[in-house]
């Protein structure tokens, strides 16, 4: 006797009858017990582990709305078993927290959140510094600089302020490094010894670039873990760092998975997802997705090309690219231009350089400098005598054998490749034949330098390879569907952009939007404003640190609020600087003889004399009205001040800076009764305490 079973309800619902698709008979009966208990079993299992995801959509539906189990359900009870798209699809109706207001409910009274902020970072490209705290326990990601704008006279570069920290320093158990890059590393040897040397964890080469711009003391002091971002995974306090490879212009770039009390926090880095990459090995891509499938509470993503479509370039085209270009000029002497800090391109045009029996000279002291350390950690392997400094030599070489690889491809003003164009490099001068490859986009804010060193080079006979058609460089930062790629495999419950200026930010929230993440699940805070993640909401806290902007310029530092330095210069470059010194009576307070003058870069030598003579007479008008009035010395000069601005401006139209200073002169020692030379004691009103 053949018995025919009862199929499960697995099997069930995979048994599909296209022939019957609008069949409306009911399901058959199950009156197997066995199968009854099992299915009952297996229905609980699949709504536990359903209910413990809270990214699992079938159980969370809106009120009202029928999901999927639903349906199977009433198939096996013997009710209708028809199923339409719309009931399929129920599942993304989640109904989440639609304000802040709502979110904020969510939170236990007395809770304590990890604080996720940025010293820097947030709202510009470079100066990269991120903190992370709960309770006791801080770590730190990176630790950048920024390049001075052109505002900021004679400065050198910005830092983070690290006042914050500076005062639970015992609390930092660590910084995390994700890439040698100097908008994540730059700071480090300016605040490293001021944080008492936390342990520093990153990659060799980002370590050797770090330990390269130590001086001798900070180098012996410095702590740090090498991390291999495949296998390690470091504790740090409450903390637990894993680490995930990503692609970028420089080897050894990572992302951190950032496992705190709250949920995870990811932080991307800089990066790109390149499958072909020409130094480095691909993105991670299954680590990332393993963490989204586990669950990323908030993520952390740069920005700076989310306004561009499509995919980043491999850098692997870039070489083919630029193999080609050398293939084509290989009996002309080569000169290559590239950011130094590009240093997975660097070490691709050495490569081919190599290939096609090329002596490499470098120019440029940054370019030297990281060509050096990669040799030391094994990245560039050619023979030692292939690779040289520019030095005399390079003008007894064959023409084919010659190949300069230099800085300056943004027509930095002092860089090698502008004083080659401009015949100002010791030891080599370009000449009509050879070739000069710029390997690098030019950056915004620098297209009149570039136009003018490009200029300069056709100028002088050179043939100039820039080719719009002929891709000679790639950003090593991810363009809009990278972005989408590691959002889809984190699937993040709460998205920051980081990194980025405000328009690049706000792109990359659109993209986070399309990606279905809720908007008020993605936050845009500033500098130094507080994330806080709790068990059931993340929020953009209104308390926020105040930053100040840290300026070093040389040896010194200093912080931009409450300077005088930055306006002074300001002052001085657009209008000149005019200084005026009194020379007044110890006893009487008259003035002794006339008013000493010096101007610089105020006007021009045919009006001198005139403007001077009136500036000069106007000043001891004042003075010595204001002295009839009994008026003492530093107020009236004070005084003098205000009234010399408006007079100067009404004749020539601005305001240099005014320097008055005075100096006490004794009428009797100079006269010869009491003998003695002249006492001078006088600064200036700034100098003694009075504000401009």
């Amino acid at each position: 006797m053949t018995t025919t079973e009862t199929p499960t309800p697995l099997q069930w619902n995979l048994s599909i009858d296209l022939q019957a698709k609008n069949n409306t008979r009911r399901a058959p009966s199950r009156t197997s017990s066995s199968t009854s208990s099992t299915r009952t079993n297996t229905s609980r299992t699949a709504n536990t582990s359903r209910s413990s995801n809270p990214r699992n959509a079938w159980s969370r539906t809106q009120s009202g709305s029928r999901n999927y189990n639903s349906y199977r359900g009433n198939a096996q009870r013997g009710g209708d078993p028809r199923m339409t798209s719309a009931s399929f699809l129920a599942h993304r109706e989640i109904k989440e927290p639609q304000s802040i207001a709502e979110l904020k409910k969510l939170i236990k009274k007395d809770e304590i959140p990890v604080r996720v902020f940025s010293l820097w970072g947030l709202e510009e490209i470079g100066i990269n510094m991120t903190v992370v705290e709960y309770k006791n326990d801080i770590i730190i990601v990176d630790a950048g600089l920024q390049f001075a704008s052109f505002d900021m006279h004679g400065v050198d570069y910005i830092i983070p302020d690290i006042s914050y920290l500076m005062s639970r320093k015992k609390n930092i158990r660590g910084m995390f490094i994700t890439h040698g890059h100097l908008d994540h590393i730059g700071a480090i040897k300016n605040i490293i010894g001021e944080l008492d040397y936390p342990v520093i964890h990153t990659t060799p080469l980002a370590l050797g670039l770090i330990r390269k711009s130590l001086n001798d003391k900070d180098q012996k002091l410095l702590k740090y873990k090498l991390v291999d971002p495949d296998i390690d995974i470091i504790k740090a306090g409450c903390f637990t760092i894993e680490f995930f490879r990503v692609n970028h212009s420089i080897p050894e770039s990572m992302g951190l998975a950032i496992h705190t009390p709250k949920g995870v926090v990811v932080h991307s880095g800089d990066f790109k997802i390149d499958f072909i990459p020409a130094i480095d090995r691909p993105a991670d891509l299954g680590k990332i997705s393993r963490m989204g499938q586990e669950g990323v509470k908030l993520y952390l993503g740069e920005s700076t090309n989310a306004r561009t479509p499509g995919h980043t370039p491999s850098e692997k085209i870039i070489g083919d690219n630029i193999e080609r270009v050398i293939a084509q000029h290989a009996k002309q002497r080569i000169i290559v231009s590239s950011f130094a800090s590009n240093i997975g391109r660097v070490i691709q045009i050495i490569e081919s350089a190599v290939r096609h029996n090329k002596v490499i000279f470098l120019a440029g002291r940054s370019m030297v400098a990281n060509v050096q350390l990669c040799q030391e950690l094994g990245y560039i392997n050619v023979p030692k005598e292939m690779i040289r400094l520019v030095g005399p030599e390079i003008e007894q070489m064959p023409d084919e054998r010659v190949m300069i690889i230099c800085t300056g491809s943004q027509g930095e003003e002092f860089s090698a490749l502008v004083r080659m164009a401009t015949n100002s490099f010791k030891d080599f001068t370009l000449r009509p034949g050879d070739s000069v490859i710029l390997s690098s986009h030019t950056i915004p804010g620098n297209e009149k330098a570039v136009g003018s060193l490009m200029n300069n080079l056709v100028e002088l006979g050179v043939e100039l390879v820039d080719d719009p058609s002929l891709d000679l460089h790639t950003s090593g930062h991810g363009y809009q569907e990278d972005m989408k790629e590691m959002m889809a495999l984190l699937k993040p419950e709460y998205f920051c952009p980081i990194h980025g200026e405000p328009i690049m930010r706000h792109a990359h929230k659109k993209i986070a939007m399309d990606m279905r993440i809720p908007e008020e699940k993605i936050l845009l805070p500033q500098n130094g404003q507080i994330i806080e993640l709790y068990d059931e909401a993340v929020i953009a806290s209104d308390k926020r640190l105040r930053l100040d902007t840290v300026m070093i310029d040389g040896k010194g530092q200093g912080h931009l609020s409450g300077e005088y330095v930055m306006k002074a210069r300001g002052i001085m470059g657009e209008d000149g600087v005019v200084a005026l010194i009194f020379k007044v009576d110890t006893k009487t307070k008259e003035l002794v003889g006339n008013l000493q003058i010096e101007s610089r870069g105020f006007v021009y030598s045919s009006e001198v004399k005139s403007i001077h003579t009136q500036i000069v007479e106007f000043a001891k008008s004042k003075y010595n009205e204001n002295l009839r009035k009994r008026m003492e010395v530093k107020d009236n000069l004070r005084y003098i001040k205000d009234a010399l601005g408006e007079h100067i401006s009404r004749i020539i139209g601005r305001v240099p800076m005014l320097m008055l200073m005075f100096v006490y002169i004794n009428r009797e020692a100079l006269s010869g009764t009491e003998g003695g030379e002249e006492e001078i004691v006088g600064m200036t009103l700034e100098e003694q305490g009075y504000e401009d």
